[in-house]
């Protein structure tokens, strides 16, 4: 659930169905582009992290087919009844995915550091701060493909940086 108080609305967000139908978009605003955001996007090229991350995800969705199949097929299950079970199935794969995104962000952070320093870095970290929708760690590993800022500062500075 988001830290933020919105009545029913945030607790509706309790429900893991109502978050993959109306997603909330990774940020409140456009992060403004600074020296480091363009180092960690020059990163993402450089590892090639777009490419690997889409051969992730079709075999996600190679493993999601196979599996609609085998309940609708072998389980005799409807349509509906397979689609509740894969959205259950795949939460830890969902994680897992996830978990490898936010690999990918923290290499890109490194990278990032490396070509500048800390003051800017801190800098660049309090700017998406500002930008950043908060959530917990555990909603962003569910939902996120990008780890929350608290958790990308915490990696690459050693401190604690929050919206």
């Amino acid at each position: 659930m988001t830290q933020l108080r919105g009545g029913v609305f945030a607790v509706l967000r309790v429900i893991p169905l109502v978050n993959d139908i109306v997603p909330l978009p990774e940020n409140r605003k456009e992060v403004p582009a600074s020296k480091f955001v363009k180092l960690h996007e020059e990163g993402h090229k450089v590892f090639h992290h777009a490419v690997l991350r889409n051969l992730m995800k079709i075999a996600f969705w190679m493993v999601a087919v196979w599996f609609m199949a085998a309940m609708m097929v072998r389980w005799n299950a409807s349509f509906f009844e397979a689609v509740l079970w894969l959205h259950l199935a795949a939460i830890p794969f969902r994680m897992l995915l996830h978990f490898y995104c936010w690999s990918q962000e923290y290499e890109c952070d490194k990278y990032a550091l490396e070509k500048t320093d800390k003051k800017v870095a801190k800098s660049a970290m309090r700017e998406l701060a500002l930008c950043e929708i908060p959530h917990t760690a555990l909603f962003a590993l569910v939902y996120r493909e990008h780890p929350t800022v608290a958790l990308r500062s915490q990696r690459m500075l050693k401190k604690v940086i929050s919206g």
